[in-house]
């Protein structure tokens, strides 16, 4: 949000009343951004959990939270998505809002962000292609046949279930462990209809729209095997498959092989890259 739109200093931030923001209404954009829920009314609802953990009223019209009611509110997120936020990560969130209602002077004044940070967005922007690079992805593992391009390389191992996922993917299948198990328990003939409204309920909770790879039983082996799907690629080809889609789109709707590999724009390039000498990346 431009600078010039927010009230600097400790005073609250005025502006036209259909476009006055409270902080529950900004904390669910920055929810919205991290793709933890699965849905509108549950980013709301989270938010409006989190807000009423604070003694402050968190009002637009009264005087901003203390330093100590907003550290409240960040420990609150920090346990509502155990094992998913981090405390720094709950307190760039935190800021972000502060920032957005209260004003620059307000946040910085918390002392939580370290102004070295202003220049992260800028540095992950040059970064390119290596974005896709978590733990393991990035390293050679060997040498054969990209399964993209087909060209004989040295290969890299693509999780088709990002690692930076991993977290809210296990909690989302988690959460709906016992809506899989209604579901594959249900005859598609005697009970079609439920069954249809019961996969619709799985897409939404889980946040895909292809249900059909899902383990059929959710147990630590299951979701564990389900998250280690991997396939191989050149470096070329994986840093295409980053660069073309996000990591929460590729672990919900492009989560297999055949989803993979079915996508059109993945496909052009593979094609192209089939026609390229590899390089360094030669055998």
């Amino acid at each position: 949000m431009p600078s010039s739109s927010r009230r600097k200093g400790g005073a609250c931030r005025c502006c036209d009343n259909d476009d006055k923001k409270t902080f529950v209404s900004t904390l669910v954009g920055q929810l919205m951004s991290l793709q933890l829920c699965s849905s509108d009314e549950e980013y709301t609802s989270v938010a409006e959990a989190i807000a009423s953990s604070s003694s402050s009223s968190l009002s637009l019209d009264e005087a901003p939270p203390s330093k100590e009611d907003l550290e409240e509110i960040v420990l609150t997120l920090v346990d509502y998505f155990e094992g998913d936020v981090e405390e720094h990560d709950a307190k760039n969130v935190i800021h972000t809002v502060v920032m957005d209602v209260w004003g620059d002077d307000f946040a910085e004044n918390l002392g939580w962000i370290d102004n070295n940070t202003a220049d992260s967005d800028e540095h992950d922007d040059n970064e390119g292609d290596e974005r896709d690079d978590d733990d393991d992805d990035g390293d050679f593992v060997g040498e054969g046949e990209c399964q993209l391009c087909e060209r004989e390389v040295k290969l890299t191992r693509h999780h088709l279930i990002p690692k930076t996922t991993w977290s809210r993917i296990k909690k989302r299948l988690w959460n709906a462990a016992s809506t899989i198990e209604t579901y594959h328990s249900l005859d598609d003939e005697i009970s079609h209809e439920k069954k249809e409204f019961t996969r619709n309920k799985l897409e939404k909770m889980l946040g895909m729209t292809d249900i059909s790879d899902i383990p059929k039983a959710i147990t630590h082996d299951s979701v564990r095997t389900y998250l280690f799907k991997v396939c191989l690629l050149c470096r070329q080809c994986h840093s295409a498959v980053h660069r073309i889609h996000t990591e929460m789109e590729l672990a919900t709707e492009y989560n297999t092989i055949d989803k993979l590999f079915g996508d059109e724009e993945l496909l052009k390039f593979g094609k192209w890259a089939s026609k390229q000498r590899p390089g360094k990346y030669a055998l």
